[in-house]
């Protein structure tokens, strides 16, 4: 992760270093000290005094963020038209400067990512090349996210783990990879199997992670055979394990136990974290 000067944060706040270095004494900006006694200040740690404070970026490129310009410059204000258009670099900054003003990982989910994905979903039944968009549209998204998967705050290394992915049969990456954000955003440390993942690799990973959380995206539809192995599987899970099924197609789990949630977004699988999370230990 990138160490910044006072020099650099504060050039790329538009503010004086003076001030800058008041607000890391202070303690609203933590910070880490050279032998020569300079302020370094980490950069994931100045994404957060930003979306804390709302204090606007004067200079995004100056924290390697160019794209926060571009976006700006293209003056359009829908992610759906960057993602059409297969635009990487006004996706990225675009969803940046969202999650940099305040909005929380299951927010630019449920919202914006989520309208913009159903309407690629539609061009395939009004055009030939609409798969092709949908795709390069989806890659596009992908590559936005993990931007922002960068900077979230890293959790510690004892908190509990939540562990998913998508069921075999299932390609799809963005559902996963954004149930992982937001399972790290609510305080949990994720370990996301990605898509087309069988029960018995489900059931390899949960021994030996021992998960308090297990989430399952079911976005493609799932053959009956699937599902019933799925089902069968999650019956073996711990008492103690929270289940937390979502996706366009969870209903295909139609058998669930009864401690399962089922998730319509995921404001509701954050919501589930930070109740675990706020849960007494039992001794």
């Amino acid at each position: 992760m990138r160490l910044l000067s006072t020099r650099e944060l504060a050039d790329a706040l538009g503010v004086s270093e003076s001030s800058l270095k008041r607000w890391v004494d202070s303690g609203k900006i933590s910070a880490s000290r050279t032998e020569g006694g300079h302020r370094r200040i980490q950069l994931s740690e100045a994404m957060r005094f930003i979306r804390d404070t709302r204090t606007p970026l004067a200079r995004p490129e100056l924290l390697d963020l160019p794209e926060l310009s571009a976006a700006r410059a293209s003056g359009e204000d829908r992610l759906a038209s960057f993602l059409r258009d297969g635009n990487t670099m006004g996706a990225r900054g675009w969803l940046m400067a969202r999650y940099l003003e305040g909005a929380t990982i299951a927010e630019l989910a449920d919202g914006p990512i989520r309208d913009a994905m159903a309407g690629l979903g539609e061009l395939w039944h009004h055009d030939e090349g609409g798969v092709f968009v949908e795709h390069r549209g989806t890659d596009v998204c992908l590559q936005a996210v993990a931007q922002i998967r960068s900077m979230i705050p890293k959790v510690a290394t004892t908190a509990a783990i939540a562990l998913g992915g998508g069921p075999a049969g299932d390609p799809y990456l963005l559902s996963t990879q954004l149930a992982a954000m937001v399972v790290t955003e609510a305080g949990m440390r994720a370990v996301n199997l990605g898509p087309d993942t069988p029960a018995g690799a489900f059931a390899h990973a949960v021994a030996e992670h021992q998960p308090k959380l297990v989430w399952i995206s079911i976005t493609a539809a799932l053959a009956p055979a699937r599902a019933l192995s799925m089902s069968r599987w999650l019956d073996t899970l711990p008492a103690t394990t929270t289940i937390v099924i979502g996706g366009q197609q969870s209903r295909a789990l139609s058998k669930l136990p009864a401690r399962a949630v089922r998730a319509t977004s995921m404001a509701d699988l954050a919501a589930v974290v930070s109740a675990l999370l706020k849960r007494p230990r039992s001794s």
